[in-house]
């Protein structure tokens, strides 16, 4: 835990460094008048998520890994997901976006599993709590910016709360008894990206489409993606529905001593509504 902190730190700091010597940069495009004039941007949306992927317990309990899909049942189910963009500058931006994920399942496993120094014999009936709430605060500058549509780089800092726990029947010594495991993980993980925001129709801010990926190597502690493409359709002059796809997470980080490793993506279609003023 300690080496991957010390790498998330080098390169938070690479982000703010990044953060701090963009906007001096003067920018090769001239701007124009812009169709979207509004400084803050909020959407509030409903996930289709489909989670997939395993988490392993921490190596100090003997690493066995459990999938969600296979040995767990889980499937996709309706979340909330959400983000706010204050521009406070012309060219400036200040994001922040939430995804809370929580879900549970009843499931008999087909196969034997280990998890956090209990085993799960075939058979057993075994309830499964997960959580993966994610949390963005970042910033965002648009070295593009034209009337019709912009183009900006974004740097945010992911703040992973993960929580896994299982319960069910253990077998020892011939006698059964109900036992729970649980492992959990919060990780601060930088990622980097483009974002580009486009309005198709002349003079109009009746339809855009907004896009952005963003992601971290963490060399051989693991990986970080993410991404969203939507379209807005304006109902009114502060009103907008929204539709799209967001893959949510793409996440990999490895076991340690003390806390349990990750492979998960979460994905799926997303619909809602945007504010903006």
């Amino acid at each position: 835990m300690g080496k991957l902190c010390r790498l998330s730190r080098n390169a938070l700091r690479a982000v703010v460094l990044f953060c701090l010597l963009v906007p001096a940069v003067r920018p090769v495009f001239a701007d124009g008048n812009e169709v979207d004039p509004d400084r803050l941007h909020i959407r509030a949306m409903w996930w289709f998520s489909l989670p997939s992927g395993s988490f392993k317990s921490s190596t100090a309990d003997g690493g066995g890994s459990v999938d969600l899909h296979r040995d767990l049942g889980f499937g996709s189910y309706s979340t909330f997901t959400g983000n706010l963009d204050w521009r406070f500058a012309r060219k400036h931006h200040l994001l922040i976006g939430v995804s809370p994920v929580n879900s549970s399942r009843t499931t008999t496993l087909t196969r034997t599993i280990e998890f956090q120094g209990q085993t799960y014999e075939v058979g057993a009936k075994v309830d499964t709590d997960f959580k993966s709430n994610i949390y963005s605060p970042g910033y965002q500058w648009d070295f593009i910016r034209r009337s019709q549509w912009y183009l900006g780089l974004g740097a945010q800092l992911n703040i992973l709360d993960t929580d896994a726990k299982i319960t069910g029947t253990v077998s020892a010594n011939g006698q059964s008894a109900t036992v729970q495991s649980s492992g959990a993980r919060i990780a601060p993980i930088p990622a980097i990206g483009p974002r580009v925001r486009w309005f198709p129709m002349h003079n109009s801010r009746r339809l855009d489409f907004d896009g952005n990926v963003q992601g971290m190597y963490l060399f051989g502690y693991g990986d970080f993606w993410s991404g969203r493409a939507v379209a807005d359709v304006a109902l009114a002059r502060r009103w907008s529905v929204t539709a799209g796809y967001q893959l949510g997470t793409r996440l990999n980080v490895h076991g340690e001593t003390d806390q349990i490793g990750l492979r998960l993506t979460q994905k799926g279609p997303v619909a809602g509504v945007q504010t903006s003023w």
